[in-house]
């Protein structure tokens, strides 16, 4: 297996650990009943819920860009150190991200965020077709 898709497995690991910190602050905010229900009049979401719910969603949106570009990597043979490199930085950014998140930090968390992204874009420069990349 690659390394980028080792990172990849690594990063679908990660996203599990999301969903469990969402459904964690659910059961704080929630009772059991509440949450076996069909779940249509919730109360609104205290500030835990939201920050998790919102982190798991920019997770998704996250892992839409990392999934194809590992996909990339890995279809068109162009797997270098760069490539490496930004599978590792994305992964470690949204390691950190998920408790910057939950527990509400935001600049750091910003920061963070934007690590990620320069992973991505790191990636993203070896698979473009003019690269120079062979």
């Amino acid at each position: 297996m690659s390394v980028e898709l080792s990172w990849l497995s690594a990063t679908v690991g990660l996203f599990v650990v999301y969903i469990l910190g969402e459904a964690y602050a659910g059961h704080r905010q929630y009772s059991g009943k509440e949450l076996l229900s069909a779940r249509d009049n919730l109360a609104p979401y205290g500030p835990l819920m939201g920050r998790a719910k919102r982190a798991t969603a920019n997770m998704v949106e996250a892992m839409c860009m990392f999934v194809p570009l590992v996909l990339l990597v890995e279809a068109s043979g162009r797997s270098n150190q760069w490539t490496e490199l930004g599978a590792a930085i994305f992964f470690f950014a949204r390691l950190a991200f998920a408790p910057l998140y939950w527990f509400g930090v935001p600049a750091v968390r910003s920061l963070v965020f934007f690590v990620g992204v320069v992973g991505l874009v790191m990636m993203f420069l070896q698979v473009l077709p003019f690269s120079g990349v062979s």
